[in-house]
């Protein structure tokens, strides 16, 4: 068999090194045997509720840190009885009890050991009464703890609220319904009054059905499919009016004489109307099991089968060999050699064990070289192998001769899968000194996986104070405070270089991103920067630069009278958000501008496309520089090598407190803010909510009341000894029943934002700037007022609102009044939409 010279003596020198690298990993420790990885063993928790299976939980074998744990709410009635049902697979259950705690997990509010438990068909079942000690309304942390058979404790977690009028039967059935419909061509045809069929729907594939897909393709298409699981319902939220419920189960159908599972998942948001449930949104999701054998490659193609395009895909420097994940299963294909290795699995292919439902972003790729090599990452909650029943970040090392994989260190995390995956998103990178670099707990970490240690590079890190280039090679941050910083690090994690870049006298830096390996920042001078009348920080830029690590200024943007204030970027362009100043010396928005950079995008061998099928579906696959001779095909079960001592990693929490806020998308995915304001602009455009570092909310994805007014705040007039803002302070520390002098602290250059912030107790106030003023109705409805900035100084409180009308308590007149919102959110716009309200910590 020929094989291919790639790139003569550099590929030499790539093999050695691969030989070393995999030598050296395998002669540490005790690595002369090895074993089949252990398959899911934990007992999986959930509740019925009519008949239905809700709330599926894992078991953690290690206490995780409630306030992060927000994976599903389950609202009770007045007699807080809830049915618990535990599906033990064969596992022996001791005992089982529970703890109710405050959703922060700080107050304790009651502990008990529950009997009478009952069995029927492997399922453990018992009826639970939570004591009269919550309050109506407020959300908890109920943690069921299982007692095994080896005395190990797992602990399954979930939140709870007690709502007297939830319809949270009414709401499932519904939902159980209008997924079941779909699988028959009569009843689909009858959802019709549901959805809201229009162009922007892709109608050509089953990877992803929405509210705007044709009926044709919510009903399947021409695809006859068979559900092979009873479903599992998770309750993301609900009121009383509206509720984000996911789906999951399993289904087959035939393609090519052959069975073909796939894994399946529904969010529904919905409504409760007067005489029928409404659909707000809804989205199927798709993805098919990966044959793993020589039927799954034609030609010079693998099909994937039906699945998105968005593949955990990463391939050598030559392209013969690359990894690829799809439904929790890590692959590994030696083009070269005919060789396909399952590297890793959260699930027997052979069963339909609902434990290890796939979710492929539980792997990233690190590293695959030409020798057959891979270094790659398992994280989130492991349902399986040697540290399943733990959240965290598995290391493995795929020797590609040996056949074995080897954990080479275990970073365990007390936050819960969702953010962890967050935070792995950010970084992610290991280089050829066996050193892995991750953003963990707000810093820059450098895990060394040959001793098992951590170095801190950075901590203390806001979100907007660091970036990092795709590839992740290169990482800036900020080597001072966020906003007064006079130099950035460039780092190259690949070779440990640092390089300080110098703002220049007079001047503060910040990072705003890369254009491939090159860094994108941006400079303003000191006495540009200020706050706005919230106590926002402007930053604007008089200058952005395109440097490389060399140090050399690729490009350098600069306009007279403009300023930079923030960035996107896309494909090769920079998309700049400027503002500049009026005549009173005030910042305004200005026309955005853009920077076109030359650079292309470095094109793999090996490439993910979508072919038609002859049902007029598409589907995904990977197009291969070669095809593979599926006559010689050898499908490889690696042995996971065995070693003494636990490889454990510590990662310390950070010494410098950073504040984040949490967006949670309907689905349970989530994403970072830094500003209260970014972060629920961003949940109202996915119809999420916003949760602050101590875990309660400051914003959800609501239906208002028809109207609502805060009765206690009446109209109070300005004059020339209070100004408007001193009486819109005024007016909430007497509603807060604080009393305070406003005018003094006003006169000392303290913000709204911190004149609230330190006068108001449990409470966390919020800057909403660049909210809509739908999105800060959210609080009035909540009788909290918004207090509303204009620009020429003067300020309203907003206390109200119906259908038609905002109200508003304007010191300019002392009159409560009302004014269109339509001309309300155009007035707001026009004065730069500066908002700031408070929330209850407690």
């Amino acid at each position: 068999m020929k094989r291919a010279i790639i790139r003569g003596c550099v590929c030499l020198v790539v093999f050695a090194a691969a030989l070393i690298i995999s030598s050296m990993l395998l002669n540490r420790g005790n690595t002369d045997m090895t074993a089949e990885m252990e398959p899911p063993r934990l007992p999986a928790v959930y509740v019925d509720v009519g008949g239905l299976r809700v709330n599926r939980m894992n078991g953690y074998l290690d206490g995780m840190e409630e306030k992060y744990m927000r994976g599903s709410l389950l609202p009770i009635g007045t007699d807080r009885r809830l049915s618990v049902g535990i599906q033990t697979y064969g596992a022996q259950v001791e005992a089982l009890a529970f703890e109710v705690r405050s959703a922060d997990g700080a107050r304790l509010v009651e502990d008990t050991q529950v009997t009478g438990l009952t069995e029927e068909d492997g399922v453990l079942k018992a009826d639970i009464v939570l004591k009269d000690l919550i309050d109506a309304g407020t959300e908890y942390c109920v943690i069921f703890k299982l007692t095994l058979e080896d005395g190990r404790e797992a602990s399954y977690y979930m939140r709870a609220v007690q709502q007297e009028n939830s319809g949270i039967q009414e709401k499932l059935d519904f939902v159980a319904g209008f997924s079941e419909d779909t699988f028959h061509d009569s009843s689909c045809a009858g959802l019709a009054v549901y959805m809201e069929t229009n162009s922007s729907g892709d109608n050509s594939t089953l990877s992803r059905v929405t509210i705007h897909s044709s009926l044709d393709q919510l009903g399947w298409a021409s695809l006859d499919v068979r559900r092979e699981t009873e479903p599992v319902f998770t309750i993301l939220d609900m009121t009383e009016q509206t509720a984000s419920i996911m789906m999951e189960y399993l289904v087959s159908y035939t393609r090519y004489e052959r069975e073909v599972y796939a894994f399946v998942r529904e969010v529904y948001r919905i409504r409760t109307g007067t005489e029928r449930m409404y659909l707000l949104d809804y989205e199927r999701t798709m993805s098919e099991f990966f044959s793993a054998d020589a039927s799954a490659f034609v030609d010079d193609e693998v099909v994937l089968g039906i699945r998105d395009t968005d593949v955990e895909m990463a391939e050598s420097e030559g392209g013969s060999i690359l990894a690829f994940a799809q439904n929790g299963v890590l692959y590994s294909l030696n083009v070269t050699e005919n060789r396909l290795a399952r590297l890793f699995s959260f699930h027997d292919t052979e069963s339909l064990d609902e434990r290890a439902f796939p979710d492929d972003r539980n792997f990233q790729i690190l590293q695959v070289d030409e020798a057959g090599n891979v270094f790659f990452m398992v994280y989130g909650y492991i349902s399986s192998g040697r540290r399943q029943g733990y959240c965290g970040t598995q290391i493995y090392f795929y020797d590609g001769s040996a056949n074995t994989v080897e954990e080479l260190a275990f970073l365990p995390s007390k936050k819960s899968p969702e953010i962890l995956k967050a935070e792995i998103d950010r970084l992610a990178y290991i280089n050829g000194r066996y050193e892995l670099y991750l953003f963990l707990n707000d810093q820059i970490c450098c895990v060394h996986l040959d001793t098992q240690s951590v170095d801190i590079m950075a901590e203390g890190l806001s979100m907007d104070s660091c970036s990092a280039s795709e590839s992740n090679r290169m990482i800036a941050w900020q080597s001072g405070e966020r906003f007064a910083s006079d130099s950035l690090i460039l780092m190259n994690l690949s070779t440990g270089e640092q390089t300080r870049i110098e703002a220049g006298g007079g001047n503060y830096i910040l990072p705003l991103g890369f254009m491939g390996e090159d860094i994108v920042y941006g400079i303003a001078r000191q006495t540009d920067v200020t706050q706005d009348d919230t106590g926002a920080m402007i930053f604007p830029m008089h200058q952005v630069r395109i440097q490389d690590e060399s140090g050399n200024i690729l490009m350098t943007y600069e306009k007279e009278g403009y300023y930079v204030t923030g960035c996107e970027m896309s494909g090769n362009q920079i998309i700049l958000t400027r503002v500049e100043k009026d005549a009173s010396g005030d910042y305004i928005d200005a026309e955005e501008d853009q920077i076109v950079s030359s650079q292309t995008e470095a094109k793999k061998t090996n490439t993910i496309i979508t072919v038609p099928t002859e049902k007029d579906d598409r589907m995904t696959e990977i197009q291969l520089k070669t095809a593979v001779k599926t006559g010689q095909l050898k499908m490889l079960t690696p042995g996971e090598v065995l070693y003494e001592g636990s490889r454990q990693v510590e990662v310390p929490p950070s010494q410098e407190q950073v504040e984040l806020y949490y967006v949670y998308s309907p689905d349970g995915e989530v994403t970072f803010a830094a500003e209260p304001g970014e972060a629920i602009t961003r949940a109202a455009e996915s119809s999420g909510s916003v949760t602050a570092e101590g875990g309660f909310y400051i914003w959800r994805t609501e239906r208002l009341h028809t109207a609502n007014q805060i009765m206690a705040i009446e109209g109070t007039a300005a004059d020339e000894e209070r100004s408007s803002l001193e009486v819109c302070l005024d007016a909430i520390f007497t509603y807060e029943g604080v009393t305070r002098n406003t005018g003094y602290l006003l006169e000392q250059g303290d913000s709204v934002a911190r004149i609230l912030q330190d006068n108001l107790e449990n409470v966390q106030v919020l800057d909403l700037t660049g909210c809509s003023l739908e999105s800060v109705l959210y609080y009035p409805d909540r009788e909290i007022p918004v207090l509303a900035l204009l620009k020429d100084g003067s300020a309203v409180l907003i206390t109200g609102f119906n259908e038609k009308n905002v109200v508003l308590m304007d010191p300019q007149t002392g009159q409560v009044s009302r004014m269109g919102r339509n001309d309300a959110a155009a007035l707001f716009e026009e004065n730069g939409n500066m908002f700031v309200t408070y929330v209850e910590t407690q």
